[in-house]
């Protein structure tokens, strides 16, 4: 009701300044129209990787943030690689003076209080770059669609000031054997990783929208493509 409201009242304002309706329509529905946002996320190989790039497949106009990207860059940063070598001292640096990424995931599989300092420290950075996107996304003429991808959405609290979040979820024993072909783990291997992810039913649960990625693509594909459609023209 108070979107109507605020419609007929901007209707009537341009009317009574004499504007061509035409000319004034574009100008008040970016008023009223916000760009709605979104958190995604899932489980090692659920498929949310694939259902963000479906998203952009599906609008254009989506405006995507990709956390792991994110952090990729940020281990790229002067400042960011100094503090990490403040935390953990020089084993976390190659040869070449740049950050060891196998080196930090080992820190972080192997001691929970190190993983802890380096989610603390990195998560921030990472949402404050998150909510500049979003700003910049809202105060574009052309955005539709904000949507977050956060592999650790939930485990971290990663709020931006999102309306929903979307899980792409399978079944424990569809990830299992997901796993174990694209990456050839054994049994042991694959149950350490799973282990060390909160459970794919706990984010279902946590879920304001479930994408079920059993079966063939087309059936997710198809759920994506409703959301879009369903997103999109609700104001």
């Amino acid at each position: 009701m108070d979107y109507f409201l605020k419609f007929v009242n901007l209707i009537l304002d341009k009317i009574l300044q004499a504007e061509p309706f035409m000319i004034a329509v574009p100008l008040f529905l970016s008023e009223i129209l916000d760009v709605k946002s979104f958190g995604l996320t899932g489980g090692i190989a659920t498929g949310k990787s694939t259902a963000a790039i479906m998203m952009q497949a599906a609008d254009s106009n989506l405006v995507l943030f990709d956390a792991d990207l994110c952090v990729s860059q940020l281990y790229q940063s002067a400042d960011v690689i100094a503090e990490l070598v403040k935390m953990f001292g020089d084993r976390v640096l190659g040869a070449d003076g740049v950050l060891d990424r196998a080196m930090m995931r080992e820190v972080v599989f192997s001691d929970e209080d190190k993983k802890e300092e380096i989610q603390q420290f990195i998560h921030p950075l990472v949402r404050k770059e998150c909510l500049a996107m979003k700003v910049d996304a809202e105060h574009s003429s052309g955005a539709s669609l904000f949507v977050a991808d956060v592999p650790l959405l939930f485990e971290g609290g990663f709020d931006f000031g999102q309306e929903a979040n979307l899980v792409v979820a399978v079944s424990r024993e569809t990830q299992i054997e997901r796993l174990k072909m694209r990456s050839g783990f054994d049994d042991a291997t694959v149950l350490a990783i799973l282990a060390a992810q909160l459970p794919i039913a706990h984010k279902v649960n946590c879920a304001d929208i479930v994408l079920w990625n059993e079966g063939p693509l087309t059936v997710l594909q198809a759920q994506v493509n409703l959301f879009i459609k369903q997103t999109k023209f609700t104001i």
